[in-house]
């Protein structure tokens, strides 16, 4: 089973498209966010430290994530599909040491006529959810645009990176999950033969 790291900009939905993936060729699914949140939940020796963290206004140190993520994949019976994380080259690195490297990394990218759709979609859903949002439709049209440009910005370095390593492809994040799947299998599997 492959080993899979799944990244893009913040109007994808990558939990969709890990747990679509994940389903269809028997990966299991792991989300640093998620984990943090659950160990938060249950107080865990690592929730309390991360909590701590987080209280005084600071963020979680990367050795602290890395370390939850290592715990996880290593419970993992088979391959995993890891989504949104790492985010860093120095969270990638640690994931690295601890014996954890991923076969092949899948950025999800859409074409800025994409993008411009995906962020009108999300901007109506969320108004959908909560109509008093219409009024500010344009503002939140600007703060998804210049969430994606900012991520575009901060990823460039670990995109580098696992493109170096020659783990990193790209596929298209763009159509339903059922099209986003197939265009991800195919992309994992051959990972999986050339780590």
């Amino acid at each position: 089973m492959p080993n899979v790291v799944l990244i893009a900009g913040p109007v994808v939905d990558l939990a969709s498209a890990a747990s679509a993936l994940a389903d269809t060729i028997g990966l299991q699914v792991v989300s640093a966010g998620n984990l943090f949140r659950e160990h938060v939940q249950q107080q865990t020796p690592l929730g309390e430290e991360a909590s701590g963290y987080m209280q005084a206004g600071h963020l979680v140190p990367d050795e602290l994530m890395v370390r939850a993520v290592a715990d996880a994949l290593a419970n993992v019976d088979g391959g995993w599909a890891l989504y949104n994380f790492p985010r860093s080259i120095r969270q990638a690195e640690l994931l690295t040491q601890s014996g954890h490297v991923p076969d092949t990394v899948i950025e999800l990218v859409l074409t800025e006529d994409q993008l411009r759709l995906a962020v009108q979609h999300r901007v109506e859903r969320r108004i959908e959810l909560d109509p008093q949002l219409s009024e500010r439709r344009q503002e939140l049209l600007l703060m998804y645009m210049h969430s994606q440009e900012n991520h575009q910005e901060q990823i460039e370095p670990l995109r580098a990176y696992y493109r170096t390593h020659g783990l990193l492809q790209t596929a298209s994040g763009a159509g339903d999950f059922a099209g986003v799947t197939a265009r991800l299998i195919p992309i994992a599997s051959d990972g999986q033969r050339h780590p």
